[in-house]
């Protein structure tokens, strides 16, 4: 039971920007900005005694929510709302870019959960990769910033949809960088 609330959970962080949107057109603000209060309270308890960095993270995230639609709540303002991918993006910008300063990657965190023996030359690869996604999350945050104030439409595709899209187009572009280019270099 606990692996399908945390799924719908997940599925609805995931879909946050059109929940807020058609939140906002179909039910009163003080309602959506408690829905938002209720998720991410549940979203806190359900990872809390999850160790790995990367769950930590999704409590980081649920925090922030829960900050932010408490915030908004108190002022009476969507906007605080809105601003949830931003922090999120920066969020991810923080642990991606501090990852630089240790031995490992995120990248090759992430590569661990599938191999244990990673050369140095796959470690260099990483680093890097770890960067060019740093700098997809700059970019990320300072669009999603714009849509802030432009309508809620526009910020509902974009954080919604139009991120997600470039997000997976980065991924898919690497992983084919990866097979076409660089496991060349290394036959």
């Amino acid at each position: 039971m606990s692996l399908l609330i945390r799924s719908v959970l997940a599925v609805i962080i995931i879909a946050y920007p059109f929940v807020v949107y058609f939140g906002l057109l179909h039910f009163q603000f003080w309602q959506v900005a408690l829905f938002i209060v209720v998720l991410a309270l549940f979203r806190i308890l359900l990872l809390k005694n999850r160790p790995t960095a990367i769950l930590k993270t999704g409590i980081i995230g649920a925090v922030v929510l829960l900050f932010l639609a408490l915030l908004a709540m108190a002022l009476e303002q969507a906007l605080w709302l809105k601003i949830y991918p931003v922090a999120i993006s920066l969020l991810l910008l923080f642990f991606f870019a501090s990852s630089l300063l240790t031995s490992k990657s995120m990248i090759e965190r992430f590569a661990e959960l599938r191999e244990k023996n990673i050369t140095k030359e796959k470690q260099h690869y990483m680093r890097n990769l770890t960067k060019v996604w740093c700098g997809f999350f700059v970019i990320n945050a300072m669009v999603a910033s714009y849509t802030i104030f432009q309508s809620d439409k526009i910020w509902m595709l974009y954080n919604g949809l139009i991120s997600y899209l470039l997000m997976g187009g980065l991924l898919i572009g690497e992983l084919f960088f990866r097979h076409l280019v660089v496991l060349k270099r290394h036959r």
